[in-house]
């Protein structure tokens, strides 16, 4: 997953953040006691890109971020709903209507007009959420709408309680760079002295794991074997960015089964790699335990006219040291579409879909790892390519995506002849060293969705080579 961070320092600036000023907020704990603070807390659940069937680029956007002050201690939410009908003109409202019995009710004066129903998909593999309704543009008839989301929003608390270290130098020792605490705390290294600072505000996209603070920025992620990562984002003199990556296990291993082999779909059925996340399994001697499963796909005609899967699980069961492999069914590994065996390893966990409204989060795991049973939930949700399929462009018509329903991708004339992709973190880079057109210089997509430009993606054309050349490209540049 940390191919999310190669485009990082793009992120610099908002390019996806979200859109519109924050109106309607909400403190955590229903400080205010207020119904419009509720409702604003139960319409955050469903934050995320809804698909809509008007038009191949049509959107509705639930659109949240977390403003938090006092030191992190105090927390507040904001929404905008943007949406487009037709995919090339989009409108945004702040929210200020009601959600009650999960339906969207708003009249906004000059703007947009929902009457909106909200269906949670609990149990099945793939999209999280629908909407059914009518959503009226200023001056024009409602219109019937339907839509369906991938999303599922992470809160800022899931990065908490941990300490970030900076890979050692020769001879060195892993360097602490960032520490969030419990309370809301971000504290970073400053300064000639490297003292350490507790931002004194900062906001949070639920989205996109994005954290602004006032001189520095924290992209978030997670890192299978090195558990979670943090990308310190800093501006220096005339504009230059400063990146640092930390991660919470800085003294990660290699995998030890499996040399990464890729897989076909067999079954057709559940693949490991649709469970994918990081799933804390906390006790309490060791409440930073987890199990990461992190899977990736591979495109590529040359080898498969279909896509091949490969997945890299690992364990922490002291949230210190860890273990990881890659899928071996060769091994004697086996996942039957609910449960991975890894009797090699000791290992059995059984995996479910199964949305938990106290949590937010979608997905379960049970089991036994070296003999004790472990539980453990992730709210990620992957998100396949074919949901960011359609046409996206950059502000000045200089450069053109296009990505299909069936996943080729073609940017300014010139296809993409083989991919990996990362469903979690959303990141596709192509071609791959070492396929058929190993000579061809690599592009890098950081795919996501940002409020009224609707389906974004950052390109970085001859990635990791001085010639590297980045933009951003969106189904609505201008909106």
């Amino acid at each position: 997953m940390r191919l999310r961070l190669l485009l990082a320092t793009l992120l610099i600036g908002g390019a996806l953040a979200t859109t519109g000023s924050a109106v309607a907020s909400a403190h955590d704990g229903h400080a205010e006691g207020s119904a419009h603070v509720r409702q604003t807390i139960d319409l955050m659940a469903y934050n995320g890109y809804f698909a809509l069937n008007t038009s191949p680029d049509a959107f509705f956007y639930v659109n949240t971020t977390m403003t938090a002050t006092q030191g992190g201690k105090k927390r507040a939410y904001s929404i905008s709903l943007d949406v487009s009908l037709d995919g090339q003109k989009a409108y945004s409202a702040t929210f200020d209507g009601r959600f009650t019995g999960n339906r969207l009710v708003q009249t906004t004066p000059g703007g947009p007009r929902f009457d909106l129903r909200f269906t949670r998909v609990s149990r099945t593999l793939g999209t999280t959420a629908r909407i059914a309704g009518t959503v009226t543009l200023p001056g024009q008839k409602p219109v019937t709408v339907t839509g369906t989301t991938y999303s599922n929003p992470t809160p800022a608390a899931f990065w908490g309680g941990q300490t970030y270290y900076a890979p050692a130098a020769a001879g060195g020792q892993p360097t602490p760079t960032v520490r969030m605490t419990d309370d809301g705390g971000i504290y970073y290294r400053s300064g000639p002295s490297q003292r350490w600072v507790r931002a004194t505000s900062y906001t949070y996209n639920l989205d996109m794991y994005y954290f602004a603070l006032k001189d520095r920025d924290l992209i978030m992620g997670t890192a299978g074997q090195s558990g979670m990562v943090a990308n310190e984002l800093m501006s220096g003199v005339g504009g230059a960015v400063t990146q640092l990556e930390s991660v919470t296990l800085p003294n990660e291993t290699a995998p030890t089964t499996g040399a990464g082999n890729w897989y076909p779909n067999l079954t057709g059925g559940p693949l490991l790699g649709d469970f994918s996340g990081y799933y804390p399994i906390p006790t309490e001697r060791h409440p930073r335990a987890f199990v990461s499963i992190e899977g990736s796909i591979l495109a590529d005609p040359s080898l498969s006219p279909d896509d091949l899967y490969r997945v890299l699980i690992s364990v922490s069961t002291d949230g210190r040291s860890v273990r990881s492999w890659y899928y071996d069914a060769l091994g004697g590994m086996t996942f039957d579409g609910r449960t991975l065996r890894m009797p090699a390893q000791d290992i059995t966990l059984r995996l479910e879909r199964r949305y938990d409204p106290r949590t937010g989060t979608l997905f379960n795991l049970a089991g036994t790892i070296d003999g004790r049973a472990v539980r453990g939930q992730s709210s990620f949700n992957p998100i396949p390519v074919s949901a960011f399929a359609g046409t996206m462009t950059d502000k000045a018509g200089q450069h053109t995506l296009v990505i299909t329903p069936s996943g080729d991708v073609t940017l300014d004339g010139q296809a993409v002849p083989n991919y990996e992709y990362v469903p979690t973190m959303y990141i596709l880079a192509g071609p791959l060293p070492g396929t058929t057109a190993d000579n061809q210089p690599v592009t890098v997509l950081s795919l996501g969705f940002s409020g009224a430009s609707g389906r974004t993606a950052i390109v970085t054309t001859s990635a990791g080579t001085p010639q590297a050349q980045t933009f951003t490209v969106s189904a609505i540049p201008n909106p």
